[in-house]
């Protein structure tokens, strides 16, 4: 049995046991992100060699804390014009002995830039105009163009706003930096967006065409993130469109244009994507097969005439000739790479002589196109009618592009075939016998003479977005596009 003195002794040595004070081991802040804000989060590390429980009390002259009863805490300095020193201090107690320490912490003053954007409805750089655009106490409204400009705005993490009548509205966490900074902003809207949808097929077939691409353009003609593929049946759905005038582009799997078109999008809408489908016919006089296309209200050969009853040796003055052959038979010609190719280039006299269809060197049910055909062409794809009768390059619309085959062009100047016409650069015979611009040009003749000596004629160029209507020797020998009669 413990005696009383004993449990007396042990109770008097222990209230007589030593009291260190807490002691401590590290203190560290760091700046909130931000580039310019006043908060920074304090830590403190401390022990107690009695194992006591802590007390934490932060301190400064300036600012707030958070928690100042914590090891960690969170302070905000003033802001002030110019970069300050405060002092912060930590007391660290037991309850019965207390540490303390300083630490010095540099608030920089804050810097202010400019923000300029724009405002685009969503997944677009279609631009909204009349949006409030603000942060905090700075605000503008967006011009025409969806531009929007706010000055004296403070640096660091800031929110940015875009509002207006119809549409839900927007914030985005941005970094100001001191000077310029640049942002856009997306603002999406119910009212002011409708639905598209609809199929794809072929316009020949009126087969669905799946897994193509539908696509709304930019103002500035490139892609935006609206786009939706056909499924197996050959249905889309576009949601979220804008309203107003809207230039769509469909694509295959490997990227080709098949179709583009402009459409006026202001409710849901169903548009059914007609996708120009090639068909064979024949020409009975020489049971040779070529493709056709249906463009617009018209249809056009696509591909080159490859007639040849005859052929002339380039230094003859008229007739019939395969590029870069230099013979006169036509069983040589015809094997060549170029004709097989290219088809044939005829002087004007031969393209607009009967050579079997009672009008011309086109097949039986097909005849070689007037100036005016080749004008309902290029207006039909989208060419400015004030430039149609110019004597120039008409480069409206870029209707050589859509003219142009996608592959074969010099110098990276492919079209991208839209129209199906599939032109190809075949060169020219020169009226002084001289086979030229393969690869870099076509031509074609029209119907229809400017004078004696001169026949119209259509000039497709790589290093050319447009299509050039101008006039040639009528001895010169140009290519051959029939279109069908109606």
């Amino acid at each position: 049995m413990i005696s009383v003195s004993f449990l007396v002794l042990s109770l008097f040595i222990l209230s007589c046991e030593k009291n260190y004070p807490p002691h401590i081991t590290n203190t560290t802040f760091t700046r909130t992100p931000g580039n310019f804000t006043t908060s920074f989060v304090l830590t403190v590390e401390a022990s107690d060699p009695n194992l006591d429980p802590l007390i934490f009390l932060w301190e400064a002259s300036k600012g707030s804390f958070d928690n100042p009863d914590k090891n960690e805490t969170t302070w905000t300095g003033p802001e002030s014009s110019s970069d300050t020193d405060y002092n912060i201090t930590i007391t660290v107690s037991d309850g019965k002995e207390s540490v303390r320490e300083t630490i010095t912490i540099s608030v920089v003053a804050p810097k202010y830039g400019n923000l300029s954007g724009f405002a685009y409805f969503a997944k677009c750089k279609i631009p909204i105009h009349e949006a409030i655009i603000s942060i905090a106490t700075r605000k503008d409204t967006t011009a025409f163009d969806g531009s929007f400009f706010l000055d004296g705005v403070k640096g660091g993490r800031q929110t940015l706003t875009g509002e207006k009548n119809g549409f839900n509205t927007s914030t985005m966490d941005i970094q100001i930096f001191e000077g310029v900074n640049q942002s856009n902003i997306n603002i999406s809207s119910n009212e002011f967006t409708s639905t598209m949808q609809g199929q794809c097929y072929g316009n020949i077939s009126q087969t669905p065409k799946s897994w193509l691409e539908v696509i709304i353009l930019n103002p500035n003609n490139s892609e935006s993130e609206l786009k939706a593929l056909s499924d197996g049946a050959g249905y889309y759905t576009l949601n979220s469109v804008p309203h107003g005038a809207r230039k769509i582009v469909v694509k295959d799997e490997a990227g080709n244009i098949k179709m583009e078109t402009q459409l006026y999008i202001e409710n849901d809408m169903t548009f059914n994507v007609p996708i120009k489908e090639p068909f064979v016919f024949t020409d009975s006089r020489d049971n040779t097969e070529y493709t056709a296309v249906r463009i617009r209200s018209q249809t056009w050969m696509a591909e080159n005439l490859a007639y040849m009853p005859h052929v002339s040796p380039p230094w003859d003055q008229g007739g019939i000739w395969a590029y870069g052959y230099s013979g006169s038979d036509p069983t040589i010609a015809v094997s060549s790479d170029n004709y097989q190719k290219y088809g044939c280039l005829y002087d004007f006299h031969t393209a607009t002589t009967d050579h079997g269809n009672g009008k011309d060197i086109c097949p039986p049910g097909w005849h070689l196109p007037k100036d005016a055909e080749w004008k309902t062409l290029e207006v039909g794809l989208g060419m400015n009618p004030i430039e149609l009768d110019s004597v120039s390059w008409r480069n409206s619309a870029s209707v050589g592009v859509k003219l142009k085959f996608d592959s074969g062009w010099d110098n990276e100047g492919n079209g991208s075939n839209s129209s199906s016409f599939y032109a190809l650069p075949a060169g020219n015979r020169s009226s002084s016998g001289d086979f030229l611009g393969l690869f870099g040009f076509a031509h074609f003749w029209t119907a229809d003479e400017s004078d004696e000596n001169n026949g119209w004629r259509r000039y497709l160029y790589h290093n050319r977005d447009g299509v050039g209507r101008f006039t040639d020797l009528k001895a010169s020998g140009l290519a051959v596009r029939c279109v069908k009669d109606l």
